[in-house]
């Protein structure tokens, strides 16, 4: 099991600014929305692989913008994801189910079909979503033995983030971990977030677990992935620390140092 946190740019020119400080293992969320962010840069990935091929960066998996995995437009993005993992040596890509207003299984058979002309030297893996309108339900994945994401934020039942856990963690490829508050998902690692990972280990399973949390709870990101490491690779405890929003409505302070800058 490798211990990571979710670090995403949406330029090209923010490159520089992001990583300068990372010095942790990551998951590489390339630019989220397909249409602003991703489609203009989607001639330039070469832009994104010579960055970086001249770090010395440890990249667990990768994080694919948020396009539509039941249209032909997925063969586009999905191949140019495909690429940027290959030459960087990663073995994991996560894509998005989205939402389909009906004929679900025609969906699911096309996007599975499209998944399947990409090889086998990346995996492609999918998120989970508790949203029935979504192509995917996690039910779906475990029932189809698909490759899965699992979100932790994304389904509010606990037991039933245990239970895909023993039932299909030979399909996992990727934990997204973070805990859900009152009003909001993905803040820092909680009680429940350890015990995901216990159940995990006591299984033997050797996947990719990363750390995604709102951008300003990334302060914590270096210290939450070494206690997780300390927890994995020896028996006892790990006491998590209390959530605190002091970066909240400071986006210059986003970063991943402990004062928050980059």
């Amino acid at each position: 099991m490798k211990i990571g946190g979710r670090v995403g740019f949406d330029k090209i020119e923010d490159l520089e600014r992001v990583f300068r400080s990372v010095d942790f293992p990551f998951e590489l969320a390339l630019p989220w929305k397909y249409r602003e962010l991703w489609l203009p840069l989607e001639e330039r990935t070469e832009e994104i692989i010579d960055f970086f091929r001249g770090r010395k960066l440890d990249i667990l998996s990768i994080h694919a913008t948020q396009g539509r995995i039941t249209e032909e437009s997925f063969l586009v993005w999905g191949e140019k994801t495909v690429e940027i993992a290959l030459a960087l040596g990663v073995k994991s890509v996560t894509v998005h189910p989205n939402e389909v207003k009906d004929n679900r299984d025609w969906h699911q058979k096309q996007a599975l079909r499209m998944i399947k002309r990409f090889g086998g030297e990346v995996t492609i893996s999918i998120e989970t979503f508790g949203s029935a309108k979504r192509v995917f339900t996690p039910a779906d994945l475990v029932d189809q033995k698909t490759p899965m994401t699992l979100d932790t934020a994304h389904l509010p039942d606990r037991e039933e983030v245990i239970k895909i856990i023993r039932a299909h963690h030979r399909h996992i490829r990727t934990v997204h971990l973070s805990s859900i508050g009152r009003e909001e998902h993905h803040l820092p690692i909680d009680d429940f977030c350890v015990r995901v990972v216990e159940e995990l280990k006591n299984l033997g399973w050797g996947g990719n677990v990363i750390l995604e949390y709102l951008p300003w709870h990334n302060y914590r990101l270096r210290d939450d992935i070494r206690a997780l490491e300390g927890y994995v690779a020896r028996e006892g405890s790990l006491k998590t620390a209390l959530v605190d929003d002091k970066y909240k409505n400071q986006p210059d302070r986003y970063g991943f140092n402990p004062d928050g800058s980059f």
